[in-house]
């Protein structure tokens, strides 16, 4: 049978039928004498043995020629009739068998006729032909030969949609840093850099190209700052998105900005709404905060999220925020009615207040300790006489050095804000 190993083969479009290298056969009561001949005159090395229609077994060339090529081998044997000497193992497939079967059945024989001729029959086990070993052989060949294009051809594709989602990714994560405060707004909004009441920096980690962490700063007047911190479930594309769902909703929202219980409480309303609507559980933490740099009073409200440092600076002083009681909440997303109110703490010139996400805290060694909020309030300590800039680059690096790594398990933002007064 010619075989081209070029063109792939695939299991279920094989036919037995077509496999069949010869049809060689006799009857059983011939003689082995010229059964002899038979073989002389051909080229195969198994014949089918037959009584009238009926398929007896096969005979080898290799078994007769031995029996009857002794010294008194032809002598003795050569009269005897065929049906006496069939190979004492054969392989019958009926022609319906799937060829995945059909070769591990074949495959699966012993070293002593493991290249034996295969018996085609058909559904009553009627004679239909001969398939050599080697036709199978060549049969497997083309077989892995298509599974391996296959998987080439599923390499190319999963490596074009990998392609493709890394530049969607890439996209994603360019849109969502455009997102982030590139330059801060200043206080009075005629000040500098040098001369504004209230400056701001921060850090933004992502656990990946994208993250689930974002803030935003906004001027409510001349006399005070609104900043939001929220934290969505999880990281990657699905937090993203929920992110840039929030930062619209807050946007919207921007009349009620002055009042962080309120806005915490609307927020809370309408994004627990739109959740409903697609049957998934998704919450985010969130803090809110509002600066009154003329009355040196922060108001601030919680969703489930930790308590910003307040740092003292004057004081050499360095704790979290205590919130009065009903200015913590649950997380964003669960309680559609849940309501927020907010809480009060006096400010002087100088202090600093450090708002972060749980990435900071959470984040563990291999050991499975964790860094903690003490680790955090130490960092902050020992660089109260720096610039906020130089104080969250000093989180950073403490931070990865802990995990003993540049990209954490989880999205890390950190935002510092710095009273300076007037």
């Amino acid at each position: 049978m010619e075989v081209d190993l070029k063109v792939p083969t695939r299991a279920e479009s094989i036919d037995l039928y077509e496999l069949i290298t010869h049809r060689s056969s006799v009857q059983g009561g011939d003689s082995l004498e010229n059964l002899c001949h038979v073989f002389e005159r051909s080229s195969v090395n198994f014949i089918a043995v037959l009584e009238g229609e009926r398929l007896l077994g096969m005979c080898s060339r290799q078994e007769i020629v031995a029996l009857l090529g002794g010294r008194y081998g032809f002598s003795l044997w050569a009269r005897k009739h065929i049906a006496e000497h069939l190979c004492q193992k054969e392989t019958r497939i009926e022609a319906t068998t799937p060829i995945g079967d059909v070769l591990h059945k074949v495959f699966a024989r012993g070293t002593e006729n493991f290249y034996d001729d295969v018996l085609l029959v058909d559904e009553e086990s009627g004679f239909l032909g001969f398939i050599t070993t080697e036709t199978l052989f060549h049969v497997q060949n083309r077989l892995l030969l298509t599974n391996i294009r296959d998987l080439e051809e599923k390499d190319r594709e999963i490596q074009q949609k990998n392609d493709q989602m890394e530049t969607d990714l890439r996209m994603a994560m360019e849109l969502q840093q455009a997102l982030l405060p590139v330059v801060y707004p200043f206080f009075p909004h005629d000040a500098t850099e040098e001369t504004t009441a209230l400056r701001f920096s921060h850090r933004y980690l992502p656990a990946s190209l994208v993250g689930g962490d974002f803030f935003h700063i906004a001027r409510l007047s001349d006399n005070a700052a609104g900043i939001f911190l929220c934290d969505v479930m999880g990281h990657g594309v699905r937090a993203a998105l929920v992110t840039a769902m929030l930062r619209a909703l807050i946007e919207a929202l921007g009349k009620k900005a002055a009042d962080p219980g309120i806005l915490l409480t609307h927020l809370n309303h309408q994004f627990t709404g739109i959740l409903k609507q697609t049957d998934t559980l998704v919450f985010a933490t969130a803090l809110y905060c509002v600066i009154d740099i003329g009355n040196c009073e922060m108001c601030h409200a919680r969703a489930g999220h930790p308590p910003p440092l307040h740092a003292r600076r004057t004081a050499g002083d360095v704790q979290p925020l205590v919130s009065s009681k009903g200015s913590v909440g649950p997380a964003l997303g669960l309680i559609k009615d849940a309501q927020y109110h907010a809480s009060s703490t006096r400010l002087v010139p100088g202090d600093l207040l450090l708002l972060f996400t749980d990435g900071v805290v959470e984040v563990e060694k291999e050991s499975g300790a964790q860094f903690g909020i003490e680790s955090l309030c130490r960092i902050v300590r020992a660089a109260l006489d720096q610039p906020a800039r130089v104080l969250l680059d000093a989180i950073v690096d403490q931070v990865c050095s802990f995990a003993g790594a540049r990209t954490l398990a989880d999205d890390v933002c950190l935002v510092a804000a710095e009273l300076r007064g007037r």
